[in-house]
């Protein structure tokens, strides 16, 4: 995809505050809420201006436009919900360009950010609920802890693969490294040693 330029004109915002609420505490609550908003509008707004700009763009004849699918999201900012294009390639395979660009995993309903926060409050709290608690008293709104806790088990369990497909990689590393040695110390000696089963060699 070639560089993204966009420019988006934020709304004008007028609200009310009653009197009696206005102090730092309140004012900076409005504030930090107002921004959330707006930036779930604005993360929607930008996700719909890419996903245009994947359809103009594609190679024409090798993908059929589907038409767009809902998807929610849960994010640093809160929960977004967007349109995404589904394609089918000359192989009948399903394919959506918006995830394939920014990285997003298959059915993945929450941000990478939001998960490690789930998982480092769960971690630090040592309980679902009080990283519930948490995400409440930071955010001003939370899922709830059985979904703080699926999450950190999805995580824990990619963490795991990654980890076990990394020793694996080391291990293979380390026996070739060893078969190399082996057959760098057999060439150096002279010696041929030569397995047989079943079959008479002659020493002549």
């Amino acid at each position: 995809m070639e560089n993204l330029e966009v420019t988006i004109n934020l709304p004008c915002l007028k609200f009310n505050i009653p009197e009696d609420s206005i102090n730092f505490h309140y004012l900076e609550g409005i504030i930090f809420d107002l921004t959330r908003k707006i930036g779930q509008e604005l993360l929607e707004e930008l996700l719909e201006i890419i996903d245009n700009k994947l359809k103009k763009e594609r190679k024409r004849g090798e993908l059929s436009n589907q038409g767009k699918r809902l998807r929610y999201m849960t994010t640093l900012l809160g929960d977004i919900t967007f349109s995404k294009r589904l394609y089918q390639d000359r192989g009948r395979k399903y394919r959506y360009l918006l995830d394939e660009n920014l990285s997003l995993e298959k059915n993945q309903w929450v941000s990478q950010s939001y998960q490690k926060i789930e998982g480092l409050l769960a971690f630090v709290s040592g309980s679902y609920r009080k990283a519930q608690g948490l995400i409440q008293e930071f955010y001003g709104d939370s899922p709830s802890f059985e979904s703080v806790r699926g999450q950190v088990i999805r995580q824990g369990k990619k963490i795991l693969k990654e980890e076990k497909e990394e020793i694996d990689k080391e291990l293979i590393k380390a026996l070739l490294r060893e078969k190399e040695e082996e057959l760098t110390q057999e060439a150096d000696s002279g010696i041929i040693y030569l397995e047989v089963d079943g079959t008479n060699i002659h020493l002549q």
